[in-house]
């Protein structure tokens, strides 16, 4: 009964995790709304299901709600019919009261069984005076006519302006908007980062501009770029300011505006110039009095020693494995320096590394693996060995000892004997037991008497042949030279192979899903082709220039306008939220076939 009961219960349990893996309920939502607006909550469920229940949203008024849509999609993978199917529940909410706001899960029925949604978190803040004395109709349009640093700037943000040598700090690239007016974003140019070691942060969600409680206004925040800095020194290091160009869509001015105005595009792109003010990181130093086994490490680490096998025949391999998990400047660890018994033959570690950057700091373990090989029997002892560490939250040193480990080592088949010879070095040791060496065996024809090289065709080519190549290597090599001499003529035969250089290495990163280093490549290609094309240095070309270059050269002008394009949607789309892979793919084919045209219309 016992067995039988316990049987069930894993079958419940397993059926269970299915279902949880297999249903997908979750809530969207506005992070950041003002005091008396009305937005919408969006509840999705992958399967269809019955008697939804809210939690109790209090703080809001329900103005309309639920309205259902269903979103059903196949999809045929290598002959293969795949089915996925929506359903999502939307409500309109009214904002009432100033304040912070957690709601608990929302409930559906689902064959039977209760599904819950995600909590839900939305924060409530009450407009500034100068919004309200805007009004409510003019606010935002004033704000899109008006860009000062007060309602458009960026920032370089830092978790921490003070840390210790080695301790991490966490820099984020953001843009501030007090309207949702910034469509594009170019010619960014990062901070250099001097005297820190940096890792990208890995983001889980695409970028996109959110809205953010910034000191009781709401402004649309947008991150370009999220970054690990690990300080390379002592004292005080400044972080250079950040720089870029924001594309703000503001509404055109007109003496009258007309009912069906807002239906034409009645705007125009205005081109802002920002700059971050530089940010101050004081580095400290590490207390000292750090012990001898402190080699620099700085975070909370764990370490775990394990060893193969503890006995062993002569000349059989062992494997010492020492693993260091945790978080801090896992890069920066080195290998731990054992006191291995004289006798053993031991090889420079080998590190492997599983490394994760996130908000949280550079986490994962890295593995030092040790191969030892043992040249005498007997028994012997690999000592203990100590790992130290500086944790910054602590403020304190912390060892961790590896164990002791005892090993056996029998004689081999050979029967060397366990007499230890301690004046032999390693490499004297290495053919104990093999002092006989093998004769060698290779094929060899013996040069018969009287047969003489002198005078035979193969004596004569010895000769012609060399100086043959060396004529024709010559000729060639005059050839190459004189080519070269026309520089402006050699780029611009060459403009054409570099550019489809740069478009097969964009398709690599196209198939690996690498966005940013996808439009860089495409950039690179037609920045490169036009300047080797005629002969124009990168430094002095810009848009404008590259158009009036194209005209001058009488090139059809839809070719000039598919290039320039091509080069803005390039800029765009390294900063704006993550385009899909048919649109890179599109781009792609776009980009080959107007070089294409233009390598035969240019003369």
């Amino acid at each position: 009964m016992k067995k039988l009961f316990f049987l069930i219960l894993t079958c419940l349990f397993i059926s269970t995790s299915a279902f949880a893996d297999k249903t997908r309920f979750t809530v969207t939502a506005p992070k950041v709304v003002a005091l008396g607006e009305q937005f919408r909550v969006s509840y999705s469920i992958n399967e269809k299901g019955s008697n939804l229940k809210l939690p109790s949203l209090k703080g809001f008024q329900i103005l309309m709600g639920p309205s259902t849509s269903t979103n059903m999609s196949t999809q045929y993978i290598n002959g293969k019919r795949t089915s996925s199917s929506s359903y999502t529940y939307t409500y309109v909410l009214l904002s009432e009261t100033e304040g912070k706001y957690t709601f608990a899960p929302a409930e559906i029925t689902i064959d039977s069984k209760v599904v819950k949604s995600n909590k839900l978190t939305i924060e409530v803040v009450r407009q500034s005076t100068k919004n309200k004395q805007k009004g409510t109709h003019g606010s935002a349009s004033a704000q899109s006519q008006n860009i000062t640093q007060d309602n458009l700037y960026i920032k370089v943000n830092v978790d921490r302006k003070t840390v210790f040598m080695g301790e991490p700090v966490k820099a984020s690239l953001k843009i501030y908007s007090k309207a949702s007016n910034v469509v594009n974003i170019e010619q960014v140019k990062e901070p250099s980062y001097q005297g820190f070691l940096t890792q990208n942060i890995e983001r889980k969600t695409p970028n996109a501009f959110q809205g953010e409680n910034v000191n009781g206004e709401i402004f649309y925040t947008y991150i370009l770029k999220e970054v690990l800095l690990f300080p390379q020194h002592e004292g005080e290091i400044i972080i250079n300011p950040l720089e870029l160009n924001c594309i703000v869509q503001l509404t055109a001015q007109a003496r009258s505006r007309g009912f069906f105005d807002d239906f034409f595009n009645n705007y125009k792109n205005v081109r802002v110039p920002r700059k971050s003010k530089p940010v101050k990181i004081k580095v400290k130093p590490v207390p000292n009095n750090s012990p001898k086994s402190f080699d620099g490490a700085v975070g909370q680490f764990k370490m775990n020693t394990t060893i193969s096998k503890k006995s062993v025949k002569v000349d059989d391999a062992i494997t010492m494995k020492v693993k260091i998990s945790g978080n801090g400047n896992m890069k920066l660890i080195n290998p731990l320096e054992f006191d291995f018994p004289a006798d053993f033959e031991v090889y420079d570690p080998k590190t492997n590394q599983n490394l994760k950057n996130s908000a949280k700091g550079m986490t994962g373990s890295t593995t030092f693996e040790y191969l030892i090989i043992p040249r005498h029997a007997g028994d012997f002892t690999i000592p203990a060995n100590e790992f130290t560490y500086f944790d910054p939250k602590a403020k304190r040193y912390i060892t961790k000892l590896s164990p002791e480990f005892k090993i056996t080592v029998a004689k081999g088949e050979g029967g060397v004997s366990n007499t230890t010879i301690s004046s032999f070095t390693k490499e004297d040791v290495k053919f104990i037991g093999k002092d006989i060496r093998f004769i060698k065996t290779n094929i060899f024809e013996p040069i018969y008497k009287g047969k003489i090289f002198f005078g035979t065709l193969n004596f004569y080519l010895a000769y012609i042949l060399p100086f043959l190549i060396f004529l024709l290597a010559f000729i060639f090599n005059r050839k190459r030279i004189k080519e070269n001499a026309d520089v402006a003529k050699m780029k611009n035969k060459r403009a054409n192979r570099i550019a489809m250089k740069r478009l097969k290495a964009a398709a690599i990163s196209l198939k690996a899903n690498k966005k940013e280093e996808f439009y860089d490549e495409i950039l690179k290609a037609l920045w490169d082709y036009i300047s080797d094309k005629f002969n124009i240095p990168l430094s002095d070309l810009s848009k404008d220039n590259i158009n009036d270059i194209l005209v001058n050269k009488d090139i059809d002008k839809e070719m000039i306008t598919d290039f320039m394009t091509i080069l803005d949607t390039c800029e765009f789309a390294r900063y704006a939220p993550s385009s899909g892979s048919s649109e890179m793919d599109s781009l792609y084919q776009k980009t080959m076939e107007t070089i294409t045209k233009l390598e035969k219309n240019i003369k």
